[in-house]
């Protein structure tokens, strides 16, 4: 199982769940969207960074070798499923 990428791939259906429940509400050219979508987008990007760099440090996730970027693009990749970073696996010891 591929639990970075899954992760990513929850956090992106949520924020675009969010930003369409706010283009009902203000209208998809109107300010007020502009703003808000802006917002939802930093802190659904900005908390998942935070996310995957802590698990990183907890050596559960690493970088991954596509150079996928959170923020940046997305990228088309099986390891990371776009976000940048993959699980890690351990040795099994027999």
């Amino acid at each position: 199982m591929n639990v970075a990428g899954s992760i990513f791939e929850m956090q992106l259906t949520l924020m675009k769940r969010i930003l369409k429940l706010g283009e009902f509400k203000f209208g998809k050219e109107s300010d007020q969207f502009k703003f808000f979508k802006e917002e939802v987008m930093n802190a659904t990007y900005e908390g998942t960074k935070k996310f995957f760099n802590q698990m990183s440090i907890e050596g559960i996730f690493e970088k991954c070798s596509c150079g996928a970027n959170i923020r940046h693009g997305w990228k088309e990749c099986q390891s990371c499923s776009g976000s940048g970073f993959k699980d890690i696996i351990p040795n099994k010891k027999e």
